[in-house]
């Protein structure tokens, strides 16, 4: 399985190119701390609209959740500058029943709005669809520090997480966007908008308040994206 994503990393999409400064290798225990720093960076910096940006100490949890739940799954990828090992890149994957709905019970309290606004935009695509269906993968989480941001490593990363979850024999990819930057790269990636909900007027479900009111054009969207696979019989 290890030697499979390893080989499915080596390869180049035509992305990067310098390419070859960079190892693209699966999650290992001894990344974790960098990874988490990144992780938490994502979540209290990151985000367009200050709304969405968590408190240092809702993060914490947060990227504890994301590296507990998808760090360690033989999926997960991160990227390494190869001169000094510094961390330039993640993939976080994960692969799910169609039909199956999310447990918020697991989600920590300060990001369950968000994942409700996920819920929102998602709109059955994949939840409502019988489990008949097979599986599909999600990138959740794939993130490149800004001083990578115009080397091509974010199309590079997305590209490598539809090789891995087609491998893997996922009917689909699927996931949702924050960023009109992100939901370009997708577009040209072949991606397609299945759902999509304006952040102002967003209500949440469960407090029936309006938590993005403060977002703004380029970003003032939310999206679901979808992107139909040909799954091989190969499995990791």
């Amino acid at each position: 399985m290890q030697q499979k994503l390893k080989a499915l990393l080596s390869k180049s999409h035509g992305c990067m190119k310098n390419r070859s400064d960079f190892v693209f290798r699966q999650c290992t225990p001894k990344d974790a701390d960098k990874i988490n720093e990144m992780v938490l960076w994502f979540l209290t910096t990151s985000f367009a609209t200050e709304s969405m940006k968590l408190k240092p100490e809702d993060a914490k949890d947060v990227a504890k959740y994301y590296l507990d739940s998808y760090l360690l799954n033989g999926l997960s990828f991160a990227v390494f500058e190869r001169s000094n090992c510094r961390l330039a890149g993640i993939g976080l994957i994960s692969i799910k029943n169609y039909g199956s709905k999310v447990n918020m019970e697991k989600v920590p309290e300060p990001y369950r709005r968000q994942v409700r606004l996920q819920i929102a935009a998602e709109a059955g695509v994949v939840t409502g669809k019988s489990p008949e269906l097979g599986t599909y993968g999600t990138g959740q989480l794939s993130i490149v520090y800004p001083q990578y941001a115009r080397s091509g490593m974010a199309s590079e990363i997305n590209a490598l997480i539809v090789d891995i979850v087609r491998f893997r024999g996922c009917r689909a990819l699927s996931g949702s966007i924050s960023s009109s930057y992100v939901l370009k790269l997708c577009l040209r990636a072949g991606y397609e908008v299945t759902g999509k909900v304006k952040l102002a007027d967003y209500v949440d479900s469960v407090t029936g308040e309006k938590p993005f009111t403060d977002a703004q054009p380029p970003h003032d969207f939310f999206y679901w994206v979808h992107k139909p696979l040909y799954p091989t019989q190969n499995k990791l």
